[in-house]
């Protein structure tokens, strides 16, 4: 524990880093970490914005969560501020026309974390918004859809395309088992 926040890391952190390790090109590693690094400084700089205290940071297969001490009406804004921050990056990238890997890993983050599973930044906004609606079942169902779709594109891509698609694949069936609670 620092300056009461905990810390933790799980085993399925470790495991994608040693996925990424084996199957991605070298040259892409600290460009998707730096990336990384931006996104998550995009929470940190909205919970600062907005007077908020984090309460743990855990470090998974899915990605870096920090939980902040209290639910705030400022919830919706730092959940989006990551992928804006990674979609701020891409604009002055392309703007300035210079890192074409970083620029586009700044996308893919951006888009990645805006998708509809629950341990992301969109699935955790839109569960903000529709838990507890009239119609939460039939938008449960819907994205629920979405998400086993997503995992077959990926699987489809991850077989035609090469093996750098594998740890997006494996990812998206982790996000959707484990948002099952069969993990």
């Amino acid at each position: 524990m620092i300056k009461n926040t905990v810390y933790s890391v799980k085993f399925s952190f470790l495991l994608f880093n040693a996925l990424i390790f084996l199957l991605r090109d070298n040259s892409v590693i600290m460009n998707f970490y730096a990336v990384c690094i931006i996104h998550e400084l995009g929470h940190l700089l909205a919970i600062g914005i907005t007077g908020g205290k984090i309460k743990s940071v855990v470090f998974s297969g899915t990605g870096v969560v920090i939980t902040p001490e209290k639910n705030s009406p400022h919830e919706l804004f730092v959940m989006l501020s990551g992928p804006c921050a990674n979609l701020a990056v891409f604009v002055i990238c392309s703007i300035i026309g210079i890192g074409q890997t970083f620029r586009l890993l700044n996308l893919g983050t951006a888009f990645y974390n805006l998708l509809p599973y629950r341990q992301l930044d969109g699935g955790a906004g839109l569960a903000l918004l529709t838990d507890g609606s009239p119609h939460e079942r039939i938008i449960n169902t819907v994205l629920t859809f979405i998400k086993v779709l997503f995992s077959v594109i990926l699987l489809w891509v991850s077989v035609f395309y090469g093996r750098e698609f594998v740890p997006l694949f494996l990812v998206s069936l982790i996000l959707l088992v484990s948002e099952r609670g069969l993990s």
